[in-house]
């Protein structure tokens, strides 16, 4: 299946292949998710929304799997973001969810574009095997095929071992980002 934002005769050859990582010895299959693929998403989301539950729940809600489900439904049927799915198995090993950004030059930056990573999980069971890498580099390949030079992502300050991934998958850290309560005085 094409996704909506390809031109049926123009989809790069990469869309629908499966990606083949050396370190695990099965296939990991990364696929755009379609509706209908919601609750599989949904799942492994579930994985993530509960680290960042736990870590900030002043941020986040707590687990509900059928509102993740009803939000990538959503974002199946709108069309608005990219949704990707990765497969060992047959079964849900991680997801991705992207977008493109874009900023106008104004007289204090240059103009630019990107493609945002704003989501990214993987299940436990497969992690350290292949396939955040298998995503990263499936989306890095749909990137310089629609001629946008760059991805970027965010994340949390408490979460150590995704900032050594993305380490590792070849991204660098460009700024930091504060949050202090309106309410606390300035530390001395």
């Amino acid at each position: 299946m094409t996704p909506k934002w390809f031109p049926a005769d123009a989809a790069p050859a990469w869309v629908g292949k499966p990606l083949e990582s050396p370190v695990m010895t099965e296939r990991i299959a990364i696929r755009y998710a379609a509706p209908g693929d919601e609750g599989a998403v949904a799942g492994v989301a579930a994985v993530v929304q509960e680290l960042h539950f736990r870590e900030r729940p002043d941020v986040f809600n707590p687990v509900n799997v059928e509102q993740l489900r009803d939000w990538f439904r959503r974002a199946l049927s709108a069309g608005e973001r990219r949704v990707l799915l990765a497969e060992v198995g047959g079964a849900a090993a991680g997801y991705a969810v992207v977008q493109d950004g874009e900023r106008h030059e104004d007289a204090f930056a240059r103009a630019r574009r990107w493609r945002e990573v704003d989501q990214l999980g993987v299940v436990p069971a497969h992690r350290q095997r292949g396939v955040a890498r298998a995503l990263i580099e499936h989306i890095a390949a749909s990137a310089r095929a629609e001629g946008i030079p760059a991805l970027e992502l965010n994340t949390w300050a408490f979460n150590e071992p995704a900032h050594e991934a993305f380490r590792r998958l070849g991204f660098i850290e460009r700024s930091v980002r504060y949050e202090r309560p309106a309410d606390a005085p300035p530390s001395s």
